[in-house]
C-alpha cells in the first residue's frame, strides 16, 4: 500500500459515497412518493402471503405526526435471511430471491424513502421463522467506513401468523418533512395519491389508513350495454419475459381531471392519468390524436402490465412513469394510438352534436342521451369488442317550421308527470304536457 494509504498510481477510486445516497438520490423522488415506494413494500409482504388475488384482512397503517412518521403491516414480515443479505442493500442484487408480480423491483426504495425523511430510523420485523430490529442513526452510520447495519436484536423461532409483520419508524424528521407534514393538503393529497396508486389492491381487500383514516378504492369503470362496446386488445410478450399486456378503452365519467390514460404495472399504477403525448395524445402518427381537453374528458384508457420477473416491466426507479424508451412500451402504445381513435372519434360527435342542439339545427341531443342512459361497469364486468362500439350520430336535419321549447322545473314535480303520462324521460314530459295543453285548450 502507498503512504497515507493511498491507492498505488495506476488504481481510480470508483467506490461511492454514502453522501450520494443520503442527501442526492433523496432529490429524485417526492415525499409523498417515498412513502409510497414504503407501502409498495407492504404490498409485496401481501403478495409473498397471499398471492395477487386476494388481501382481505391485511392492512398497512400509516401515522404522520410533528416529529416523527410509522407505517405499520401484517403482511408476512421480512425473513431474517433476505435482510442480511439483501434488504438493507443498495441496489438489488442479480441473485437475490425475487417474488414473482412484485413492485419492489431495484432495491433502493426503503432506504432512499427513509434517508428522505429523517436521521434516525427503527425497524421492528416478524416473519414466520425469526424476529429483529434495527436502530439505524444516520450522522453516525455516514461516518463509518462499513456500509453494513447491524441486527440490534434477533430471535429465532417460530412466530404465529397473528404476530407477523413490520413497523418502521422515522425519527429526527428533516427540516422540509416536517414542513410538508404541517401543510394542511398533505394529508388529502398522500390520500389521493396512495388510493390511486393501489387502486386495484384496495379493492381485492388490502386495508390502508392514514392516521385512522381509511383508504378509498377509486373504481376503474366504463360504459357498458348492448350499444356501448369498450376495446379490449391483450398481447404476450414472450421476448419481454412473458409480459401480459391488457389494454381497455372506452367512455367513462365526465370529469376533466380523471379524464385519459391509466398505466399499471403489476397492478400498481404508474402513470395516471396521462394526458400528455406519452400516451399518444397530441400525436400525428400511426394516426393523428388531439391534444387532450375538455371535450375529451370522458375518455377512459387502462393499460396492464403483469410480469413475474418485475425486471421486464416498462417503470422508471421511483415508479413515477413508464419508461418512454423501451421497446415493449413503445409497441404497446402503438396499440393504444389506435384504439382510443374511433373514441376520439365519437366524442367529437358528441360535440358537434351538442353544438347543433344549441344552434337550434338538431330537436335533440342523441348521442348524449344514448351515453347518459347506458350504465357504468367495472372494467373487467364491462362489454369489450376489438374496436370501440357506439351509436352512429342520427342525420342532422334543419328544422323549418318547428321550434324548440325548453324550460327548467322541480325534479320532484317532474317525476309525478313522468308517473302520470306513463314516460321515461323529461323531454317527453315537456312533449306530454305540451299536447295535453294544447288539447285541452287549443284544439279547434
Amino acid at each position: 500500500m502507498c503512504p497515507n494509504n493511498r491507492a498505488p498510481s495506476n488504481i481510480v477510486n470508483g467506490s461511492p459515497s454514502k453522501e450520494l445516497f443520503i442527501t442526492m438520490l433523496t432529490r429524485d423522488i417526492s415525499l409523498i412518493d417515498a412513502i409510497s415506494d414504503l407501502v409498495d413494500n407492504c404490498v409485496d409482504g401481501a403478495i409473498k402471503l397471499r398471492g395477487r388475488d386476494r388481501f382481505t384482512g391485511l392492512k398497512v397503517d400509516i401515522t404522520l405526526k410533528e416529529d416523527c412518521f410509522v407505517i405499520i403491516d401484517n403482511c408476512s414480515g421480512i425473513d431474517k435471511d433476505l435482510a442480511r443479505d439483501y434488504a438493507f442493500r443498495f441496489g438489488r442484487p442479480l441473485e437475490a430471491t425475487q417474488i414473482e408480480y412484485s413492485v419492489g423491483q431495484f432495491g433502493i426504495g426503503m432506504k432512499r424513502a427513509l434517508f428522505k425523511m429523517g436521521k434516525k430510523f427503527e425497524i421492528r420485523s416478524v416473519s414466520e421463522k425469526a424476529s429483529f430490529s434495527i436502530d439505524i442513526d444516520v450522522a453516525k452510520w455516514s461516518k463509518e467506513e462499513s456500509w453494513n447495519f447491524k441486527f440490534k436484536q434477533l430471535i429465532e423461532k417460530r412466530f404465529p401468523l397473528t404476530e407477523r409483520g413490520t413497523e418502521i419508524t422515522v425519527s429526527s424528521l428533516n427540516k422540509d418533512v416536517k414542513e410538508r407534514f404541517k401543510q394542511s393538503n398533505f394529508l388529502s393529497e398522500l390520500k389521493q395519491k396512495l388510493e390511486l396508486q393501489h387502486l386495484i389492491n384496495i379493492s381485492k381487500g388490502l386495508t390502508i389508513t392514514i392516521n385512522s383514516n381509511v383508504l378509498e378504492a377509486n373504481q376503474l369503470k366504463l360504459l357498458s350495454n348492448f350499444e356501448f362496446r369498450s376495446a379490449y386488445w391483450s398481447k404476450l410478450y414472450k421476448a419481454h419475459g412473458n409480459t401480459e399486456v391488457e389494454i381497455y378503452a372506452g367512455i367513462g365519467h365526465q370529469k376533466l381531471e380523471m379524464g385519459g390514460w391509466y398505466i399499471f404495472c403489476n397492478n400498481r399504477l404508474i402513470q395516471g392519468p396521462e394526458q400528455t403525448s406519452i400516451s399518444g395524445w397530441g400525436t400525428k402518427t400511426p394516426v393523428r390524436i388531439p391534444e387532450y381537453h375538455s371535450q375529451f374528458a370522458r375518455f377512459r384508457g387502462f393499460v396492464f402490465f403483469q410480469s413475474k420477473t418485475p425486471s421486464f416491466l416498462p417503470w422508471n426507479t421511483s415508479k413515477t412513469s413508464v419508461d418512454n424508451d423501451s421497446q415493449l412500451f413503445q409497441s404497446v402504445r402503438y396499440e393504444m394510438i389506435h384504439l382510443m381513435r374511433p373514441i376520439i372519434d365519437f366524442l367529437n360527435a358528441v360535440h358537434d352534436e351538442s353544438t347543433d342542439y344549441h344552434r337550434k339545427k338538431l330537436e335533440e341531443k342523441y348521442l348524449q342521451e344514448r351515453m347518459d342512459s347506458a350504465p357504468l361497469k367495472n372494467y373487467l364486468k364491462a362489454t369489450t369488442s376489438s374496436k370501440f362500439k357506439a351509436p352512429a350520430q342520427k342525420q342532422k336535419a334543419k328544422l323549418t317550421n318547428e321550434v324548440i321549447i325548453k324550460y327548467i322545473r322541480e325534479e320532484s314535480r317532474v317525476e309525478k308527470l313522468k308517473k302520470f303520462f306513463k314516460v321515461t324521460s323529461p323531454k317527453k314530459v315537456g312533449e306530454k304536457t305540451f299536447d295535453y295543453t294544447y288539447d285541452r285548450e287549443c284544439n279547434e
